[in-house]
């Protein structure tokens, strides 16, 4: 009763992931982590840069900023070579 309509794409057709497909799966997967953490990042960011803008006597405010969009320019660029790598099977794993 299971074989009663055949969707294309179904395991019967082909194998379900091949190599290629695996290779490229974990490395989309391992990046997980690194996306949230730039988004994060960005969030707090843009929240600091928000609090210098309203304050004129905010140079703590302003200094954390400036830190902050530093660190995401840095993340941001790590995160770039890193998924270059790993689409191109030199890098592996989360770190």
């Amino acid at each position: 009763m299971t074989d009663v309509v055949q969707f294309p794409g179904t395991p019967s057709d082909r194998a379900l992931i091949d190599d290629s497909d695996r290779h490229h799966a974990e490395a989309f997967r391992d990046l997980e982590g690194a996306v949230c953490d730039l988004e994060r990042m960005g969030h707090i960011a843009q929240g600091l840069i928000m609090e210098c803008a309203v304050r004129e006597d905010s140079l703590r405010q302003l200094e954390l900023a400036v830190f902050a969009v530093w660190q995401l320019a840095k993340m941001t660029r790590e995160f770039k070579e890193g998924y270059f790598k790993r689409y191109h099977g030199e890098l592996t794993g989360a770190s």
